[in-house]
């Protein structure tokens, strides 16, 4: 019954580290690096945050379901039988998780350098403080054009139109390109690093998995 358990344990794991590294070598490989190609910075600022939230939690959920059960193999595995390939397994696995800690590998986030970072910003704060006074040069206006009522309801709906058509466009404007392709190339190179050291957790458990086969038949011919 114990080594029916266990069995099902590496099943499972195996399974799971499976299905934790396709995905993570999906993400680095397919669906990161179209989020580079969008047109619009807050497309792409949109589509990742949904992407990286989602991913995150599968990947999560994937990586302790797998190491829980190479390690819970390990532990109520025989003692003659307690191959160290399912420790070294389940610590690949948690391993994989770690690298893409910012406090373990903090190499993994680093953005641009800080001139050009402190430039990128003064940039942004000018644009931005000259949209402002330009919004607010429009909506003055629009007040102006309306208290006259002699230009009519035409006059006055084409201000207030020019002063609302002009907020999607400040919106939009807001959303930093670079800042966005800073974050998704940190993930990208995060779940790079997952996908490796994942593929190499579940090369491991596939032959070691192999080698416990062949041990349980060549007991089987011997007795």
């Amino acid at each position: 019954m114990a080594a029916r358990g266990v069995s099902l344990l590496k099943f499972v794991g195996t399974v799971s580290l499976g299905l934790l590294t396709g995905l993570s070598y999906t993400l680095s490989t397919l669906t990161i690096p179209t989020l580079l190609a969008l047109p619009s910075a807050s497309a792409a600022a949109k589509a990742f945050e949904s992407l990286a939230t989602t991913a995150k939690k599968h990947l999560q959920v994937l990586t302790y379901v797998s190491g829980s059960a190479f390690a819970l193999a390990y532990l109520l595995s025989p003692r003659y039988f307690r191959h160290p390939y399912l420790l070294y397994t389940s610590l690949l696995v948690f391993g994989s998780r770690l690298a893409t800690n910012d406090v373990v590998a903090p190499y993994l986030s680093l953005g641009p350098a800080p001139s050009q970072s402190s430039s990128t910003s003064s940039s942004s704060l000018a644009a931005a403080t000259a949209r402002k006074q330009k919004k607010e040069h429009a909506a003055a206006r629009a007040r102006m054009e309306a208290s006259y009522e002699v230009l009519g309801s035409d006059v006055h709906s084409e201000g207030t139109g020019s002063a609302s058509g002009e907020e999607p466009e400040v919106e939009e404007e807001q959303i930093n390109g670079e800042e966005v392709r800073v974050k998704v190339e940190a993930f990208l190179k995060k779940q790079i690093a997952q996908s490796t050291v994942a593929g190499l957790g579940f090369l491991l458990a596939v032959v070691g998995i192999w080698g416990d086969g062949v041990a349980q038949t060549n007991v089987f011919i011997e007795v």
